[in-house]
């Protein structure tokens, strides 16, 4: 019993923990902006190296939806200022 008691602790200590991770991260338009102009540098690097024919429908997929979300944080910060 006092295995299950110490791993139950352990777990709600790991959730709290988590939680306050969650808080602390910056989620300003600058950041996703940086967040999503890696992902896009990611989604064509993809791009370029994919050879199967299934894989360069994702790769093309990934690359639009990670294009559209950069340039919707660019024109949300330009129409900011």
């Amino acid at each position: 019993m006092g295995i299950c008691s110490r791993l139950w602790n352990l777990a709600c200590d790991h959730m709290l923990l988590k939680d306050d991770l969650i808080h602390s991260i910056d989620l300003s338009d600058e950041a996703m902006l940086k967040e999503a102009h890696r992902e896009m540098m990611q989604a064509h690097n993809l791009f370029s190296r994919v050879e199967d024919a299934e894989m360069i429908d994702y790769a093309v997929l990934n690359l639009i939806a990670a294009e559209k979300r950069y340039n919707y944080y660019l024109k949300k910060i330009k129409n900011r200022t």
